[in-house]
């Protein structure tokens, strides 16, 4: 990929992050509870092609991404997407540092609403067979096994996953190749048991809700590390590196103009 379309792609990204930034609260409120609601159908299809197949396996991990695919396609707000849109529109400006907490503290917490809305419902409501659910509630227990820092690092790489799906998003002139790219990336997730601090917070609130873990392992153990690691992989990972592709290919490097100057003599 040139310069140039690396600085598109940081334009389209800063355009989106600047529009969704000076958004009212309540109209992102209701975005991002309806990305919390929404997402959580990922976890839903594992459980359901689990059972249909037998346990965990290629056919539920091909229907995982589901959630992610109808939050992004459909342009919900999931919190860890404005790592890259939100940070990349306040780096080029800087006085929108209030409005990206804003988006973020607002985002995240309906975010959790809708997973948490989600997880009562299939709990207390019953809408799952025994055996789906099953499944679900038995997922939180294999994450549960890392300790914290180990959890922090699980999460860097699912943020950064998660993160590339805009900026590859932003790439895309077409649905297709825009659900590709979403597909591939989101199947990695699952298949590499990496953390989302959302997408997992329904399955750990499924399990607390049915009495396995205490909200002191969901918060302490899965959303407070995932969510730190996820930030770091998004911001860390995916906008600040790739705002440095851009930032650093503005100008030539002396080492450049050493290069042209032998090739002209030569």
């Amino acid at each position: 990929m040139s310069a140039s379309d690396s600085a598109e792609i940081l334009r389209d990204v800063i355009e989106d992050g600047q529009s969704e930034l000076e958004r009212a609260t309540l109209g992102l409120a209701f975005s991002g509870f309806v990305a919390g609601l929404n997402v959580s159908f990922g976890a839903i299809a594992m459980g359901i092609f689990a059972t249909l197949t037998g346990g965990m396996g290629l056919v539920p991990i091909l229907f995982s991404p589901l959630g992610f695919l109808i939050v992004i396609l459909g342009k919900a707000e999931l919190f860890t997407a404005h790592t890259v849109s939100g940070v990349a529109a306040t780096l080029k400006e800087f006085s929108y540092i209030r409005n990206l907490i804003r988006l973020w503290v607002v985002i995240f917490v309906f975010n959790l609403l809708g997973a948490t809305f989600f997880a009562a419902l299939v709990v207390y409501g019953k809408v799952l067979p025994p055996s789906a659910l099953g499944f679900l509630l038995n997922e939180p227990d294999k994450l549960l096994e890392f300790g914290f820092w180990s959890i922090v690092l699980k999460g860097v790489l699912g943020g950064w996953l998660v993160a590339l799906m805009p900026w590859l998003a932003a790439s895309t002139e077409d649905t297709v190749t825009e659900f590709l790219s979403i597909y591939a990336l989101a199947l990695l997730i699952p298949a590499a048991g990496l953390p989302h601090c959302i997408v997992g917070s329904s399955e750990f609130l499924m399990s607390l809700f049915s009495g396995d873990i205490s909200p002191l392992e969901y918060l302490g153990s899965f959303l407070i590390p995932t969510t730190i690691g996820n930030m770091i992989g998004g911001i860390g990972l995916v906008t600040l590196l790739n705002w440095g592709q851009v930032l650093g290919s503005k100008k030539k490097t002396s080492l450049d103009q050493l290069v042209d100057r032998e090739d002209k003599e030569a």
